[in-house]
C-alpha cells in the first residue's frame, strides 16, 4: 500500500473531521510538553494517535510510586528513572509516525541556560507547573505567538486554561448552517433555469412536478409573494408563514408522493433569508484592512530590522488578506451580500436536473471566489505583501465558511495573575451560581500555589500535615480573595469545609480526573492546531466530586 493510501486508512475518521488540510497542520506541529504527568501524558497520547508531527517531554522528575498510581505511561521497571524518557518511550508506541524526544531537566533549568528553548515548538503544554513558573512560560509563548495550555490536577479537581496568541477560526463547524440557496438573490443563470424548464408548474405532469427541486417550489411561491406584495421580499415570521401558505396550494391531493413540497415547507425559515453578514461578521470585516495594514507594518519593520516573523504571523496575514478582500466583494460586486457557499443540499429531483443544479450552484460560487480574488491581488500589492498569501484552495474554503468566521483574543496568563486582574466580576456571577463549586476551587487552586510557594509543597502533602495546614491555607485564600478583588464578599466564599477537603486531597493527581482534564486539553489543542472548530475562551474547570464543569474568562 502506497503511504499516503496507508495514512489515510488509519487517519480516516479524524480526516472526516477536519480534512486534509487540517491532517497536514497536525503533522507539522512539534508539541512541548512541560512535566509527564498523568495529565500531561493523557493529553500527549490523545494527540500522538491522530498524527501530531513531534513531541518533546521536559520533566525533570524521576519515576515514583505515586507516578505508578496515576500514569499509564509509567511502568513499574521504570521506578526512580527518568520519568520523561519513560513516557516518551511508550508514547512513542502509540504511532510510529510521530518522533519523540525528552529533555531530563525541569523546564526552569532548561530556560536558564536556553532561554530561546521553547521558541521552536507549534504547541506548549504545561502541567503541574507552580504559578511563577507558569506565567515565566507564559510569557515566552506570548511574546513567541505560541499556543499555551496549562493544565493541574489537584485531588477532584481540574483546571485548563488556554492561552492563544490572536486566533483565526475560518471553519467553525457550526452545529446549524444556514442554507445559502439564494431564493431571494437567485443569481441570473438560476433564475434561466426557471424560466426555461419550469415557468410554469400547473402545466407540469404529475410525474415531472413529483421532481421539480424544492428550492424551485421556494422560487416560486416568493415570486408570487412578492408580486402581491409591490416587490418586496418575506422576512419576518409572519411572511414566511404566507409563503408556506402559498406552498400548500402547490400540493396536487391526488399525488401520492409530495416529498418535494414536505421539503420545500422544511427549509422555508432557514432558506428565506438573505445571505448578508452578521452584526459580529460585518465588524470583523470592517476592521479587516485596519488590521491586516497594522500587520504589514510590523512584518516590513521586522525585515528592515533583520528579524524573524513571530510564528503564526503568515496564518494571520492571510487571514486577514481574505478578510479585507471580502469585505471589498460585499461592498462592491457582492451588493452587500457574501459569496455562493456553492453547496446544495440533497433533495427529490430527477439526477439530470439536480446535477444541472450543483453544477450551477458551483460556476456561481467559483464567479465569487475569483472576484474576491482579484481583491486581494489588488489589496496586497498596495500593501506591498506576497502575492501567495491567499492561494485559491484557502480562499474558496474561506468565502465558503464566509458567514461563521472568528477571531477570538485571550487574556494572558499573566494579566490573570497579575495583582489588578480584571476577573472580579466574572468570579462574582460564578459565584452566585447555583453550584459555585467550580468557582470555589478555583480560588482554592491560587491559595494552594501561594501556599507551595512558600512552603515549597501542596497543602497536606503529607499525612501527618493536614490539620496544620489549614489554618495557613485559610491565611492563603483570605490573600487570594483580596487580590481577586472579591474580599468584599459576605460570607466568606470558601468555607472551612472546602479547605478541609482540599487539604485532605493533599495535592494528589488522581488518574480520572487526569484522564478527563487530557481529554479535553487534546480537544482544545487540535482546534489550536488546526484553527478548526471554536475553541473555548479561556479557561475550563471540573468538580470531579459532583461532575460538574465549567467555563470562566478569567
Amino acid at each position: 500500500m502506497a503511504p499516503d493510501n496507508e495514512k489515510r486508512k488509519r487517519y480516516d475518521r479524524q480526516l472526516r473531521l477536519w480534512g486534509e488540510h487540517g491532517q497536514a497542520a497536525m503533522e507539522d506541529c512539534s508539541v512541548c510538553l512541560l512535566n509527564g504527568t498523568g495529565a500531561g501524558t493523557e493529553a500527549l497520547k490523545n494527540l500522538v494517535l491522530p498524527g501530531i508531527g513531534s513531541f518533546t517531554v521536559v520533566d525533570g522528575a524521576v519515576v515514583t510510586e505515586a507516578d505508578l498510581g496515576n500514569n499509564f505511561f509509567v511502568e513499574q521497571r521504570d521506578l526512580r528513572t527518568s520519568r520523561a524518557a519513560c513516557v516518551t518511550r511508550l508514547l512513542q508506541e502509540l504511532n510510529e509516525h510521530v518522533s519523540g524526544a525528552f529533555v531530563a531537566e525541569d523546564i526552569a533549568q532548561v530556560l536558564s541556560s536556553r532561554p530561546d528553548f521553547l521558541h521552536s515548538f507549534g504547541l506548549v503544554i504545561a502541567t503541574q507547573l507552580p504559578s511563577r513558573e507558569l506565567c515565566e512560560v507564559a510569557r515566552i509563548c506570548a511574546d513567541r505567538s505560541i499556543p499555551l495550555i496549562a493544565l493541574h490536577v489537584h485531588g477532584f479537581f481540574g483546571y485548563l486554561r488556554l492561552a492563544l496568541p490572536e486566533h483565526v477560526v475560518v471553519e467553525s463547524h457550526p452545529a446549524h448552517a444556514m442554507l445559502d440557496l439564494r431564493v431571494l438573490a437567485p443569481p441570473a443563470e438560476l433564475r434561466s433555469l426557471v424560466a426555461d424548464r419550469f415557468a410554469s408548474l400547473a402545466a407540469l405532469p404529475d410525474a415531472e412536478f413529483s421532481h421539480v427541486p424544492y428550492v424551485v417550489l421556494l422560487l416560486h411561491a416568493v415570486e408570487e409573494w412578492s408580486a402581491a406584495h409591490a416587490g418586496a421580499h418575506p422576512s419576518s415570521y409572519a411572511q414566511k408563514k404566507e409563503v408556506r401558505a402559498l406552498l400548500e396550494t402547490y400540493r396536487r391531493p391526488h399525488l401520492l408522493s409530495d416529498t418535494n413540497i414536505e421539503e420545500a415547507l422544511a427549509a422555508a425559515n432557514t432558506a428565506l433569508s438573505r445571505p448578508e453578514p452578521s452584526r459580529a461578521l460585518s465588524s470583523l470585516l470592517a476592521s479587516a484592512r485596519g488590521r491586516l495594514s497594522g500587520l504589514a507594518a510590523e512584518v516590513h519593520a521586522a525585515t528592515a530590522r533583520g528579524e524573524e516573523a513571530p510564528a503564526g504571523q503568515r496564518t494571520l496575514l492571510s487571514f486577514w488578506l481574505m478578510a479585507a478582500s471580502l469585505q471589498a466583494y460585499v461592498a462592491g460586486e457582492g451588493g452587500g451580500l457574501l459569496p455562493a457557499s456553492g453547496a446544495l443540499p440533497d433533495m427529490t429531483a430527477d439526477t439530470a436536473t439536480y446535477v444541472q443544479l450543483q453544477e450551477l450552484y458551483a460556476r456561481q460560487a467559483r464567479a465569487d471566489v475569483a472576484a474576491v480574488a482579484a481583491h486581494a491581488a489588488h489589496i496586497a500589492s498596495l500593501e506591498s505583501l506576497p502575492s501567495d498569501l491567499a492561494p485559491l484552495a484557502e480562499l474558496t474554503r474561506f468565502c465558503k465558511n464566509a458567514p461563521h468566521l472568528a477571531v477570538l483574543r485571550f487574556r494572558s496568563v499573566e494579566e490573570e495573575y497579575a495583582a489588578d486582574a480584571p476577573v472580579a466580576a466574572e468570579l462574582t456571577r460564578a459565584l452566585a451560581a447555583d453550584d459555585p463549586s467550580c468557582a470555589i476551587l478555583y480560588i482554592l487552586l491560587r491559595a494552594s500555589q501561594a501556599f507551595a510557594a512558600q512552603r515549597g509543597h501542596a497543602p497536606g502533602f503529607a499525612d501527618a500535615d493536614v490539620e496544620s495546614d489549614m489554618p495557613a491555607l485559610r491565611l492563603c485564600v483570605a490573600e487570594q480573595l483580596k487580590r481577586l478583588g472579591l474580599n468584599g464578599e459576605r460570607p466568606c466564599p470558601v468555607s472551612d469545609d472546602w479547605v478541609a477537603e482540599y487539604c485532605r486531597w493533599g495535592g494528589a493527581e488522581t488518574h480520572n480526573i487526569a484522564s478527563v482534564l487530557g481529554g479535553v486539553a487534546a480537544q482544545e489543542a487540535i482546534k489550536a492546531v488546526t484553527r478548526q472548530y471554536v475553541p473555548l475562551n479561556n479557561t475550563f474547570l471540573f468538580n470531579g466530586s459532583n461532575g460538574v464543569t465549567a467555563v470562566y474568562e478569567l
